[in-house]
C-alpha cells in the first residue's frame, strides 16, 4: 500500500498547466479549471497504478493540460503485453469517469451542464491523447506496433519522424478548423518541443535500451530471433539491429560460411564492460 501512496510525491505539474490555471482563474473559468485538473489527475494515476502493478520504477508523473507524462526507468525492454495495458490504463480512465458522472446526473447529484462540460473534457483529452503522435498515449501505442516489425533503433526514429508529419497535419487542421483557440496552439508548440528533444537526444534512448537489456532487470525470453552478421561488421552496428522483444543469437559469417554463433550478451559485454566500442564482431572469435 505504501508504494501506490508514495506515488503522490512523484507528482510534478508542468508549467504549461500552471499557465492555463492562470488564464482560466482571470478568466473566471475555476470550475472548469478543478473538472481539467480532476480529470488530468485520474488519467495519470491510472499510468502510474498499471505501472506498479508490474513492478515498474517511476521517475516521475508530469501533468500537462491535456493529459500527462509517467516517466519510468524501463527503457524498451518490458514484456509488450505490459507496456500495452500501462499506455492504454491512462485513456480508459475517461470511460468510468464518464460512466460515473453520467450516473450522478440521473441521481440529480450533478446539473445536466456540468455533466456536459465533464464530458467535453473527458472526450478532448481522451481523443488528444490517442493521437499517433509522440510522447502522447497513441504515439506510444503507435511505437509499439513499430518495435514489433523493426529493430527498436529503426521503430523509434521511424516513429519521430511519423510524429513530425502528424504535428505538421495537426497544425494545418488548427490552421483552417479554429486558429484563434490559443489551447490547440499550446498542445502543438508542446508537441513540436517534446519531439525536438526527443530527436536530439534519440541516441541516449537507444543507449538506455541497450544499457537495460545488459544491465537491467533479467527479462525471461520466450522467442530467439538470430541476427545474421558478417565478421567485419562493427559491434555497435549489430546492437543496433537488436528487437525489443526476442533475445538475439549473433550468427558470424566469412566467406558465406557460418564461423561461429554468438549471445548477445557477449557483445554487450564487451562494448558496455570492456569498452572495445570501436571492435569488429570479427575480432571476438578468438578472444571467446
Amino acid at each position: 500500500m505504501n508504494k501506490y501512496i508514495s506515488l503522490l510525491n512523484k507528482i510534478h505539474i508542468h508549467p504549461l498547466l500552471w499557465l492555463v490555471c492562470g488564464i482560466a482563474i482571470v478568466t473566471a473559468q475555476f470550475k472548469h479549471l478543478l473538472i481539467l485538473f480532476f480529470i488530468v489527475f485520474i488519467h495519470e494515476v491510472g499510468h502510474a497504478l498499471a505501472a506498479l502493478f508490474f513492478s515498474w520504477r517511476i521517475k516521475r508523473i508530469l501533468l500537462l493540460p491535456f493529459g500527462g507524462v509517467a516517466e519510468v526507468e524501463e527503457h524498451g525492454n518490458r514484456p509488450f503485453k505490459e507496456e500495452f495495458i500501462v499506455t492504454l490504463a491512462g485513456p480508459m480512465q475517461h470511460i468510468w469517469l464518464v460512466a460515473a458522472a453520467f450516473l450522478l446526473m440521473k441521481l440529480e447529484m450533478m446539473t445536466s451542464e456540468l455533466f456536459g462540460i465533464f464530458f467535453e473534457y473527458n472526450l478532448a483529452i481522451f481523443l488528444i491523447n490517442l493521437l499517433p503522435i509522440w510522447p502522447l498515449d497513441g504515439g506510444k501505442l503507435l511505437f509499439l506496433l513499430f518495435t514489433h516489425y523493426w529493430p527498436f533503433s529503426q521503430a523509434h526514429e521511424k516513429l519521430l519522424l511519423f510524429s513530425f508529419c502528424g504535428v505538421f497535419i495537426l497544425t494545418a487542421m488548427i490552421v483552417w478548423l479554429n486558429p484563434v483557440q490559443i489551447s490547440l496552439w499550446m498542445i502543438v508548440l508542446f508537441l513540436f518541443y517534446s519531439l525536438f528533444h526527443e530527436w536530439r537526444h534519440r541516441q541516449y534512448m537507444i543507449m538506455r535500451f541497450l544499457l537495460e537489456r545488459y544491465y537491467g532487470k533479467k527479462v525471461v525470453y520466450r522467442k530467439l530471433k538470430p541476427i545474421v552478421v558478417e565478421h567485419t561488421d562493427f559491434i555497435f552496428d549489430i546492437l543496433l539491429q537488436f528487437y525489443r522483444g526476442p533475445k538475439h543469437s549473433i550468427v558470424v559469417m566469412k566467406d558465406e560460411k557460418q564461423q561461429a554463433v554468438l549471445d548477445e550478451n557477449e557483445l554487450l559485454h564487451v562494448f558496455f564492460s570492456e569498452k572495445r566500442v570501436d571492435e569488429r564482431v570479427g575480432n571476438l572469435l578468438h578472444y571467446y
